[in-house]
């Protein structure tokens, strides 16, 4: 198969932002597809990329290879004249391949490739059975399956479904462990000559080796798979190389309330810490695995794409079946909305990066799983509904850093750095940056293991004395209640969970005054008699910077009861008390604001997306708004000021380095372009 004519392409998805249409095809929609009525459905939603199954648990074409399973749906159009419709359609088209999974048959003939839970089992979900990443099936085969879809179908794409790893998922009773197959034993021992761990314990030294051995396999295998593929069709369109596919979803596990911003926080975080050349944000149509039939709220939908536009990223709508014979069809007007919007103002989205220069860090997190952490979701919340423009990043603890172009980096809640990371962020400090630290960050070793002093050195901690893991009916006393006017008619602000009590170096300047657990039942005897000196924040000058310590939780509490009282302290905390200037204007919490630009500075681009549909934890039209004013920092006169919805021209003005733009109504999103005098 080696020696077939190799097939030359271009690199297509450069400088681009995706609307890209995922039908994710049942084996029974191949009975009676046909071609032309399938491209005529995305050219109703301006699609320019489409994803289709082809290959792995099931061959969707006529495939010659022995172990990989033949549909017997095969009855309709060919899927090679669906892609070259697609093609004629001048729609790229990236295979969907999943290669976890294999029909019984396949497993019958091949035991050893199975995945094996730590109880000996193997998952079979509806006939098919789990195979393991360190199998011969994932490690060998698969590329083989690859090739042949490349050749014989001619895709632009490749997407790997539950790569990695994720074998051991299950779809009806969740994640069943580490696969304990010989294939995955023999790896591990000839790599650290160590059993494989069979339960997560981050203090288990076998464990942490199992983290460091899943990173190098996998980039060991992505490797192979550009060297294989880029053999038969270079510059192909690559799964984890080139592209990042996310998906904005909802699910029933999920203990918390559907997060407004969950699309808005993908985006930002994958573009922000430059995952791949395209951020894809797939808004799934469906409210659970189980019920893949019925969808969420079409306004929950629109409000998921504009948010990954405004954050950088693509677009992507993700359905089971095909879009002509779909049972749910309410989220088509309004994704076709945001589809069309984005084709008629598509060169507008080519190059953009961000102006912010705060971020909100996190650390070795799994992306999908940052809505789960709430010290982080309650900053994000706070800078959100605050208007601060921001960017979101996660990076590996031991990367090197561009940290220059940020003046506030905030660390919210993250147990465990590394020593290099809490080098780079000292550096940043000395150099003139502002490190906000928050609870726990940097208290804790790999082990977890409480440190006797925090790794971040800019703090200005010397010792670590106890964590008061509850501090119900505590608060911040605020003496000086100019410098919080957002509070003028309150003193406090309460603090629950935890507050860590520390020693700091006598230059620290303490700020506030905790008022510690006391009396709060009956009525009668509810009232406290001591303030301590034990500080509600600190301020560190460090070099030519500072290093700013909150030793509690305001983040966690927010985004799990969202009580003003934290939200309007963190606003005057950062814009009085640091100095630390949000967007202006008179706008409403429920807008979000982003600011991009293009690289080669030619034009700024200010987004306003609506979500005042969200209440409760549902998701309806956004109320529309009147007579908005948005100040935004700009050097300089503009040439012109203009809505890229309306196409109209906005009324501005321009005074001491900011443009206020107003703005008559906004209803799910705006985006403003100003363009410099220099740009025409």
């Amino acid at each position: 198969m080696d020696n077939d004519i190799i097939i030359k392409s271009k690199k297509w998805w450069q400088n681009k932002t995706l609307r890209m249409i995922q039908t994710c095809l049942r084996e029974t929609d191949m009975l009676d597809i046909k071609a032309d009525s399938y491209v005529d459905e995305l050219k109703k939603f301006k699609a320019d990329v489409v994803m289709i199954n082809t290959s792995g648990i099931i061959a969707s074409y006529d495939t010659k290879l022995p172990y990989h399973f033949q549909s017997p749906y095969l009855k309709g159009d060919s899927l090679k004249d669906i892609v070259a419709a697609c093609h004629n359609a001048n729609i790229k088209v990236i295979g969907r391949m999943d290669f976890t999974k294999v029909r019984k048959p396949i497993y019958d003939k091949n035991p050893e490739w199975a995945y094996i839970s730590p109880k000996g089992k193997t998952i079979n979900c509806n006939g098919d059975t789990h195979v393991c990443f360190n199998s011969k099936y994932q490690q060998e085969y698969a590329f083989e399956i690859i090739k042949e879809t490349i050749r014989e179908l001619d895709i632009d794409g490749i997407y790997l479904n539950m790569g990695g790893y994720m074998s051991g998922m299950d779809y009806a009773n969740g994640w069943q462990g580490i696969c304990q197959c010989e294939g995955c034993r023999q790896r591990f021992m000839e790599m650290y000559g160590m059993e494989l761990p069979k339960n997560p314990d981050n203090k288990d030294e076998a464990y942490q080796k199992y983290a460091l051995f899943q990173e190098r396999t996998l980039r060991e295998y992505h490797s192979r798979m550009m060297d294989s593929i880029g053999a038969v069709k270079p510059d192909i369109f690559i799964d984890k190389q080139n592209f990042m596919r996310i998906e904005a979803n909802t699910s029933f596990n999920e203990m918390m309330p559907n997060w407004q911003y969950n699309a808005s926080a993908l985006a930002k975080t994958a573009v922000g810490s430059g995952m791949a050349d395209v951020i894809d944000i797939a808004s799934v149509d469906f409210i659970d695995t189980p019920y893949r039939h019925v969808a969420v709220s079409p306004y929950q939908q629109e409000l998921r794409l504009s948010q990954s536009l405004a954050n950088g990223g693509s677009i992507d709508y993700f359905v089971i079946g095909r879009l002509d014979t779909h049972a749910d069809k309410s989220g088509h007007e309004p994704v076709k909305r945001i589809y069309q919007y984005h084709a008629q103002n598509e060169e507008e989205y080519r190059n953009l990066v961000s102006t912010a220069d705060i971020a909100l860090i996190q650390i070795n997190a799994p992306l999908q799983l940052l809505r789960k952490k709430s010290e982080y979701r309650g900053w994000y919340n706070f800078l959100v509904e605050n208007h601060f423009v921001f960017d979101s990043l996660i990076v590996k603890s031991t990367e090197s850093l561009q940290l220059n172009k940020y003046k506030v980096i905030i660390l919210p809640d993250i147990k465990y750095i590394s020593e290099e990371f809490a080098t780079q962020i000292d550096a940043f400090v000395k150099e003139g940056g502002t490190v906000i630290s928050v609870g726990s960050t940097g208290l804790y070793d790999r082990s977890e293991e409480l440190l006797d002093k925090p790794i971040i050195k800019s703090l200005g901690i010397k010792k670590i004395d106890r964590i008061c893991s509850d501090m119900r009916s505590s608060y911040i006393k605020i003496a000086d209640r100019d410098k919080y006017p957002r509070l003028t008619n309150t003193e406090l602000v309460y603090v629950r969970g935890s507050y860590i009590y520390v020693d700091y170096e006598k230059d620290v300047e303490m700020h506030l005054n905790l008022i510690e657990p006391h009396m709060y039942a009956p009525p009668e005897r509810a009232y406290y008699k001591t303030v301590s000196d034990y500080p509600g924040f600190t301020v560190n000058a460090y070099g030519k910077g500072r290093g700013v310590y909150i030793p509690w939780e305001p983040g966690k509490e927010f985004s799990e009861n969202g009580f003003l009282n934290l939200t309007n302290f963190i606003a005057d905390f950062l814009e009085t008390e640091l100095e630390i200037k949000p967007i202006g204007g008179e706008l409403s919490p429920m807008v979000e604001v982003t600011v991009m630009e293009k690289k080669d500075q030619s034009a700024i681009y200010v987004h306003l997306i609506n979500s005042s549909g969200y209440t409760g934890n549902s998701y309806f039209a956004p109320i529309t708004m009147h007579d908005i004013e948005i100040e935004v920092s700009y050097g300089g006169f503009p040439e012109s000021v203009t809505s890229l919805v309306t196409g109209k021209n906005c009324s501005y003005e321009v005074n001491n380095g900011y443009v206020t733009v107003k703005i008559g109504q906004l209803g799910l999103f705006e985006a403003i372009k100003i363009l410099p005098e220099s740009a025409s």
